[in-house]
């Protein structure tokens, strides 16, 4: 007789002698009565409940567990979509945000281009030229 078996037993003795249950009956039978002794007696009901509660326990608890695995699958599954969400929408502001430093980009590239138009070689020559006009000049009238 296992443990159990022996718990629920002690438990069946401490109820009244007559004790109904939704689930299976049992009753104690006192010294005297049908039995030449006290003892308890269940019906097929209870008898089979009570020879079953390991097993139901054991199918409950794996139920359990069951469900409790796949609740954390579930939590890790919203996680993970949730960082996915996360992650595609800051892909596209990223996106967005490149899209327009290029265009600024661009738009300060044809900026300087359109302040480019001086021609180097001409100003250099210009400015030489204008030099020696001014020497040949200066030069004249002090030599007078």
């Amino acid at each position: 007789m296992s443990i159990l078996n022996k718990i629920l037993f002690l438990l069946c003795l401490v109820y009244a002698p007559y004790a109904h249950a939704s689930e299976g009956r049992f009753t104690l039978v006192p010294q005297g009565g049908i039995a030449p002794f006290e003892a308890t007696c269940f019906d097929a009901e209870a008898t089979a409940k009570l020879l079953t509660w390991k097993e139901f326990l054991k199918q409950e608890e794996q139920k359990l567990c069951e469900f409790e695995k796949r609740t954390l699958v579930l939590d890790s599954e919203l996680v993970i979509e949730n960082m996915q969400i996360t992650l595609d929408e800051t892909r596209a502001r990223t996106q967005i945000e490149i899209e327009t430093r290029d265009k600024e980009l661009e738009e300060l590239r044809n900026i300087i281009k359109k302040n480019k138009k001086l021609n180097i070689p001409v100003v250099i020559a210009s400015a030489a030229a204008i030099g020696f006009g001014v020497g040949f000049g200066t030069y004249h009238i002090a030599s007078k």
